[in-house]
């Protein structure tokens, strides 16, 4: 992007501005003359605007110097961590605008005198590969919010007016002409009151462009002789037409192009400039800076001279069909400096073509990559590494955790996965401050580190709890020898220059594959065998043992339970049911989830016992019904239709007399439609002889709500009943699934149960389906609804809908 003009169309800085240009502004009808359009209107913004790449800033206006009190030399080419406070402020702030796309807000940024700014912002990343815009303004204040605004002036044209000389009409949507400047007056031979609201028609013959033509009118000037080609410009509003008129006829006689020096010198773009024949003829400061030849070296030379030889002559030979036929090429590109360096760069190149469509020039725009390359590298660095300490962060742990786990297998070894709180770390922010908190972690992560064996990973999850990844264990005894090491390192005194604190950890330790065979799993064992250390006094560990949990179960997570609702800590995922002959996903079955904040994410089946005796279940499947309805209501319609969504339901729920009004309100607030919901209701409400119970699920069915007994096949004693109940399909309980191609008797039921349920019009639906002879077996029975690990794991909401966008082709 070019730098804005002041009136003058010096650069900024300048204060003798009565004096002359020594090189005016040559109007023409290349790029250049659009560009200067855009130019002066970007100078007439009233908020500031900086156009800024990941690490330097591009350009400002004039109003974006005086928010910031810099001069315009101060910021473009300056860079962008200069506006903010600290290098910390910078990082956090170009990852919400140009890595998370915030688009609005609130920045601080720091001012030259001292002191810092808030600054209302609104953010346009990525315009183009690295590059955004951010538009400021200040933050009202309360007594310019309480007083009425004043009417705008009309100031935009006569500060146009001084800042082009080519002559501009602005047209409404019906050619009547609304503002002109007074280049377009002089070339008119009228005056403002002439024109202003009079029909283009009345003063100009226009030849307006066909749809999908480049946009370029013809027009016959007064006293001119044949039509001459006109820009045409989008407008300021919808329907609205810019016309960049021609300069007069004896300006326009030279066949060369009339470039705008100042504002190619002025641009912190590259611009190269080649005739017809591509051979260089004008190139900017910005171009000399970047690759180091200055303008007597090029000029006269054929591009070619740049070229790094990395691109292949068909590179070339496509670039320039591409040119010839669209008029146009964009593309990133290797070049060579002056000095032998090679450098990726992003180049746009224009031909610029007469009134008969020949290419007069080619015009050539880039810009240097290698800022933008050491940004991303930074970008990638920062999104797998935690800031404070260095080390790898929960996403980078993952990934080593796969590799590791993939490589165990090979091998037939174990992962050892371990769990380090810093015990009692908040009374050490208490007493000493967060600031002396954070160094204190910065040496725990580097004695952690130093501590571990060659080839294992340290991690911080989060706060005072890190993580450490111990790879291909021969024997379960090395991770203990690993936590004796971390605690031995721990042990001396940690020091700052204004105090000395004696830190110890209490660590827990899960092995993969024997406690678990996924990282959540581990986490949430170590996390238990954690717990267990501390209750021992901490600075030791404790490796989990299977049923370990069940003590701390009952006596913390009962008081813990109670708030996972108002904290926010339960979540739904949603696992696939899938038809086996098209792999068409038909439903979602909502899944509860508990996210402990130090256990990691937690199965329902591991706390509904909990749950239960604390008297939660009904209050969570309230939630769970609400929360998969209000998700289901957004999922993509496919070309069969939209998925249903299944959601378990408690005895608890429906024996508390006002469920079928919990459905209809969850149904209503959602605007999910009854036939897209199927309730699972446990094996055990066919015992019921509740006529209460049975004409609320009636009532329901009457609706078109589908229900379905979950885990069917563990008492079979029930089957007399099913009749009794509005119920249209059966899911196989995943323990007799798993038995399939295993053992007969398993095999034995499911046949079963799948020839009863057949007589009895009944669908079987299949889950925990883990190998293709499980689904074989399973299809041939026409059992071809199933879900399991064979169709794919419980996926949170947002990747569950993810899923189905990929599967239905929405986008």
């Amino acid at each position: 992007m070019l730098p804005p003009m002041n009136p003058s169309g010096r650069p900024r800085g300048d204060d003798h501005s009565d004096e002359a240009p020594k090189e005016p502004f040559r109007p023409d009808l290349s790029e250049g003359a659009e560009t200067g359009v855009y130019l002066a209107l970007l100078e007439l913004l009233d908020e500031g605007l900086i156009i800024t790449g990941d690490e330097t800033v591009l350009d400002a206006n004039s109003a974006a110097c005086a928010l910031l009190q810099r001069d315009y030399r101060e910021l473009a080419g300056q860079p962008l961590a200069n506006l903010f406070p600290s290098e910390r402020a910078f990082i956090e702030a170009r990852a919400r605008l140009f890595i998370q796309g915030q688009m609005r807000g609130t920045l601080t940024v720091a001012l030259p005198a001292g002191g810092t700014a808030a600054l209302r912002f609104i953010a346009a990343p990525r315009l183009r590969p690295g590059i955004h815009a951010l538009i400021l303004s200040p933050l009202p204040s309360a007594t310019a919010a309480a007083q009425p605004a004043p009417t705008p002036a009309d100031t935009v044209w006569p500060r146009l007016a001084a800042a082009l000389s080519q002559g501009v009409l602005v047209l409404d949507d019906g050619d009547r002409i609304t503002a002109a400047n007074a280049a377009a007056l002089h070339l008119l031979g009228r005056t403002r009151d002439d024109v202003l609201s009079r029909p283009l028609a009345d003063h100009l013959d226009v030849s307006w462009p066909a749809p999908g033509q480049p946009a370029l009118a013809h027009v016959t000037l007064p006293h001119a002789s044949a039509p001459l080609p006109a820009r045409v410009l989008a407008g300021p509003r919808a329907g609205w037409r810019l016309l960049v008129l021609p300069p007069r006829t004896e300006d326009t006689a030279t066949e060369g192009l009339h470039l705008p020096v100042d504002v190619f010198d002025a641009a912190s773009q590259a611009i190269l400039v080649t005739d017809d024949q591509n051979r260089i003829v004008a190139v900017n400061r910005a171009f000399t800076e970047i690759t180091g030849y200055s303008r007597d070296e090029v000029l006269g030379q054929n591009p070619r001279l740049l070229s790094s030889g990395r691109q292949e002559p068909a590179f070339y030979a496509e670039m320039w069909q591409t040119l010839e036929a669209s008029g146009q090429w964009q593309g990133e590109i290797w070049n060579r400096r002056q000095n032998g360096e090679i450098f990726p760069e992003w180049l746009t190149i224009t031909a610029v073509r007469d009134a008969q469509g020949a290419a007069r020039h080619y015009l050539a725009m880039f810009t240097d990559l290698t800022a933008r390359r050491q940004a991303e590298a930074r970008a990638e660095y920062i999104a797998h590494h935690d800031i404070l300490t260095g080390l790898p962060n929960r996403r980078l742990f993952e990934a080593r955790f796969k590799e590791a786990a993939e490589q165990a297998r090979r091998r037939r070894c174990s992962v050892g996965v371990l769990r380090i709180d810093i015990d009692q770390f908040k009374a050490v922010n208490r007493e000493h401050g967060d600031n002396t908190g954070d160094a204190f972690l910065q040496q725990i992560a580097r004695r952690l580190q130093a501590s571990l064996p060659r080839g294992a990973v340290a991690a911080r999850e989060r706060s005072d709890t890190f993580l450490a990844l111990l790879p291909e264990l021969d024997l379960a005894s090395a991770a203990s020898r690993a936590a004796d090491d971390i605690l031995a390192a721990l042990g001396p005194a940690f020091r700052t220059e204004s105090c000395e604190v004696a830190i110890s950890a209490s660590i827990g330790i899960a092995l993969f594959p024997g406690d678990g065979a996924d990282l959540d799993t581990l986490l949430r064992h170590a996390g238990i065998a954690l717990r267990q250390a501390r209750q021992l006094g901490g600075n030791s560990h404790q490796r989990y043992q299977a049923g370990q949990g069940g003590g701390i179960e009952q006596a913390e997570f009962g008081a813990e339970l109670h708030g996972a609702l108002t904290r926010r800590q339960l979540e739904v995922y949603f696992q696939p049911l899938v038809d086996a002959r098209s792999g068409r996903v038909r439903a979602g079955e909502a899944l509860l989830r508990w996210r402990h904040p130090e256990l990691g994410l937690i199965p329902y089946r591991h706390f509904v016992a909990t749950a239960r005796h604390n008297g939660l279940v009904a209050a969570f499947g309230d939630w769970a019904l609400v929360t998969a309805c209000n998700a289901a209501a957004r999922w993509p319609q496919g070309a069969q239709g939209v998925p249903a969504v299944t959601v378990n339901v408690a005895l608890e729920q429906v024996l508390r007399g006002d469920f079928a009004t919990t459905v209809d309100k969850a149904l209503a607030a959602s605007g999910l439609a009854a036939t897209r919901l199927e309730l699972d209701l446990d094996e055990a409400i066919l015992a019921s002889d509740d006529e209460v119970t049975l004409a609320t699920l009636r009532t329901l069915a009457k609706r078109g709500i589908r229900f379905a007994i979950d885990d069917f096949g563990r008492g079979l004693s029930s089957i007399p009943r099913l009749r009794r109940f509005p119920v249209q399909a059966l899911k196989l309980d995943p323990a007799l699934v798993g038995g399939v191609g295993k053992d007969e008797d398993a095999e034995a039921v499911v046949e079963a149960i799948a020839r009863l349920a057949a007589s009895l019009g009944i669908e079987v639906l299949a889950r925990g389906v883990a190998d293709p002879a499980q689904q074989a077996f399973l299809s041939a029975l026409d059992c071809h609804f199933q879900q399991g690990p064979l169709f794919g794991a419980p996926l949170p909401a947002p990747a569950f809908a993810a899923l189905l966008e990929t599967a239905t082709g929405v986008q």
